[in-house]
């Protein structure tokens, strides 16, 4: 495993991340919710429309019944079987001769059948029977008495069971085509509520790194406004320690240079004054080591005043108007030796930003690659449109962590003495400027160097 690999625990860690969404969990609750009101809302619907069938159904053989006695002449013939059905399904009693859904019976008060329908049976449907609905055996049945006589209507159990499922399932099925439909209905209002918290996520990530001011809370629903509080209150906390750090940062440094500027000049004098050779060569290896104190305090000093956002002024900058005057500040660009070269586009190269923290950016990638380079090789600083790059002929770095290089104080493998901020401070302008550091090496044949600011286009 690379040592820029994350370990197995962070890369498995993002799974259970994804499962845990709110929204998905909410969704979840919601619809086993909505099926549970379902069930119940359907299970009482099914109860109310079978006990209302019943009840129609009940009332229907009734009232036929009280149509049977009150129709009927008082005199009937002897012999039942004789009798003048046709006259009986005159008076609007449905006779079935497919099947026996639903039949009567005249009875007297013995019990005696005096008339009944063809498919009836030739006893008594409900012999016991008083006046009302009752079952008996296969038949739902309906007992009528008037002026001596007794009348049956009676339904087959088989057909009334029938009919309730047929209610049923005429009922069940729009409650399940409305299902899908509700669940569709409560999806959309999950995502539609949730999109009310996009404002505030893209704020957040239109945010630079550095900008910590609270969060607007009015485009804010009411709910969140405890939880964006304390994200205020955790930014407003680290925007007091960066604020400390830079503070301190920024005080280390000048309070480092003026001691470091004295003792430097006393190790010059001393150098000077001695006369003992040994005495002297130590004297300038002080003056050397004060020298790198002093870049490394001004450095500092440097990396204080960007990340307090000093050099944060963005306006029209000139590309090449910024590189001529960076290189104008290095004598090898006046020299007879050519070392340090710089090539321009004749398009025009204005980028936003701001001109001293980009102006520190190219200075510390030329400086960079003149100290690494060699004394032999050449330094091209080269302009375009969109971009601003630095390359050396040099040795380059080869089978280096190009990336680990912009961490503070992280060196390459080179014999020049550095602080290990140079990279750093320019990856930090180049964020702040809205561009990229685009490190490669080698360049060619296996070397070279190449350090590049890439502005992104405007969105």
């Amino acid at each position: 495993m690379t040592p820029d690999a994350p370990p197995p625990a962070t890369q498995a860690g993002t799974a259970p991340a994804a499962r845990h969404s709110l929204e998905s969990r909410l969704h979840v609750r919601l619809l086993l919710v909505l099926g549970m009101l379902w069930l119940v809302a359907a299970a009482v619907a099914i109860f109310e429309v079978r006990k209302e069938t019943n009840e129609v159904l009940d009332l229907a053989l009734a009232e036929n019944a009280e149509r049977l006695l009150t129709l009927l002449p008082l005199h009937l013939p002897e012999d039942p079987l004789d009798a003048d059905r046709a006259r009986i399904d005159s008076i609007g009693l449905r006779r079935d001769s497919s099947a026996p859904i639903v039949v009567y019976q005249v009875l007297a008060l013995d019990n005696r059948v005096l008339l009944r329908s063809s498919h009836a049976p030739t006893t008594a449907l409900a012999p016991g029977a008083r006046e009302g609905m009752s079952l008996h055996g296969d038949w739902r049945v309906a007992t009528v008495t008037h002026q001596g006589r007794r009348a049956q209507f009676a339904e087959a159990v088989w057909h009334r069971k029938s009919t309730l499922e047929r209610a049923s399932v005429t009922l069940l099925i729009p409650l399940l085509l409305l299902l899908p439909l509700a669940a569709m209905v409560l999806h959309q209002v999950v995502r539609k509520t949730f999109r009310q918290l996009q404002p505030v996520q893209e704020e957040l990530a239109r945010r630079s790194a550095h900008d910590l001011q609270p969060v607007s809370l009015q485009e804010t629903p009411i709910e969140l406004h405890p939880l964006m509080e304390t994200v205020n209150g955790l930014m407003a906390r680290v925007q007091a320690l960066l604020a400390a750090e830079r503070s301190f940062s920024a005080k280390m440094a000048h309070e480092l240079r003026t001691p470091l500027a004295a003792a430097r000049a006393q190790a010059q004098r001393l150098a000077q004054e001695t006369e003992d050779e040994r005495a002297r060569e130590r004297s300038q290896t002080l003056v050397r080591q004060l020298d790198r104190l002093t870049h490394l305090a001004t450095r500092l000093l440097q990396i204080a005043r960007v990340d307090s956002g000093v050099a944060l002024q963005r306006q029209s900058i000139d590309l090449r108007q910024l590189a001529q005057m960076v290189v104008d500040e290095f004598p090898q660009s006046r020299d007879n030796t050519h070392q340090l070269r710089l090539i321009t586009d004749t398009s025009p190269a204005r980028v936003m930003g701001d001109i001293d923290a980009l102006g520190i950016a190219v200075r510390n990638l030329i400086d960079n690659a003149l100290k690494h380079a060699g004394g032999e090789a050449s330094v091209v600083v080269r302009v375009l449109p969109d971009e601003i790059s630095v390359t050396d002929d040099g040795p380059g770095a080869p089978g280096v962590d190009l990336a680990a290089l912009t961490r503070p104080f992280e060196r390459g493998s080179t014999l020049a003495r550095g602080s290990g901020l140079g990279l750093s401070l320019v990856q930090t302008i180049a964020r702040q400027s809205g561009a990229e550091l685009l490190l490669t090496s080698p360049v060619s044949d296996g070397r070279g160097w190449r350090a590049c600011l890439w502005f992104k286009p405007p969105a």
